[in-house]
């Protein structure tokens, strides 16, 4: 009997989606946007809107935010998640949002978007989180 060794090294596995959108999003609009996503965590978690929003580039992967837009109705978000992505979506896509989009967020969404609003806004000393 006769074993063969493939002395191929496995291909690396890609990076998590999460890193390959935040090394995309290196600036702008695009990385504050890419950033409430992270902070926020659930959404971008979800296989659906990863098929959505994550677009095949030569390089990587980029966020392609007029496709998530396009289909956001399609992703069968509650009414939290689908207030918080057009916040998102707004941000990425220098788009008008009503500001009562903000009213259903919850404390820890709400803090995402304010402190992307801040970094929009070009301000890095804002401290936005819970009072002590």
């Amino acid at each position: 009997m006769t074993v063969h060794h493939d002395h191929t090294p496995p291909r690396p596995r890609p990076a998590p989606v999460e890193e390959r959108l935040r090394a995309w999003a290196a600036e702008g609009l695009d990385r504050i946007a890419v950033a409430a996503l992270l902070q926020e965590r659930e959404l971008l978690a979800r296989p659906a809107v990863q098929r959505v929003l994550v677009a095949q580039a030569d390089d990587g992967v980029r966020a392609d935010w007029t496709h998530l837009s396009l289909r956001l109705t399609e992703l069968e978000l509650d009414g939290v998640a689908y207030a918080f992505v057009e916040v998102v979506l707004a941000i990425a896509l220098g788009r008008q949002v009503l500001l009562d989009r903000v009213l259903p967020l919850g404390d820890r969404r709400l803090a995402v978007v304010l402190r992307a609003l801040a970094a929009w806004a070009g301000s890095d000393t804002i401290a936005v989180g819970t009072r002590s």
